[in-house]
């Protein structure tokens, strides 16, 4: 019975680490989405 455990305990550590990454990857592309508003906003500024 303990064997299926430990496996369903890695199973939960992947997913948490999948969530991490997910998390980790749509605060990056917010990121580059309010990097690329800052640089099209600066370009109409200047022209």
């Amino acid at each position: 019975m303990s064997k299926p455990k430990g496996r369903h305990a890695k199973v939960r550590k992947g997913k948490g680490m999948a969530r991490k990454l997910s998390d980790m990857f749509e605060s990056l592309a917010q990121l580059v989405r309010a990097i690329g508003v800052l640089v099209d906003a600066l370009s109409k500024w200047f022209s």
